[in-house]
């Protein structure tokens, strides 16, 4: 059991790392006043959490740098409301 929440935890970490901060920074850079960039310790915490319920989904976004990427743009998007 405990293999898997080491795994489990380091999976969560990882998508922190490469796919959340990336867009973090996007995000800072396009527009400084987003809640995003306000609120930051809230949305990382708010992040963390749900990349804890649907890390097995996201696990190939995690492995594949065109889904990472797909990813990232589709976040952006959504959070700059620009589609």
């Amino acid at each position: 059991m405990e293999y898997f929440i080491a795994f489990y935890i380091s999976g969560v970490v990882l998508a922190m790392l490469k796919l959340y901060m990336p867009c973090y920074k996007v995000v800072k850079d396009t527009d400084p006043n987003n809640p995003i960039i306000k609120h930051n310790w809230m949305a990382c915490w708010i992040m963390f959490l749900g990349f804890m319920i649907i890390l097995i989904p996201l696990t190939p976004a995690l492995l594949s740098d065109k889904l990472g990427k797909s990813f990232c743009v589709t976040f952006c998007d959504a959070v700059l409301n620009q589609r």
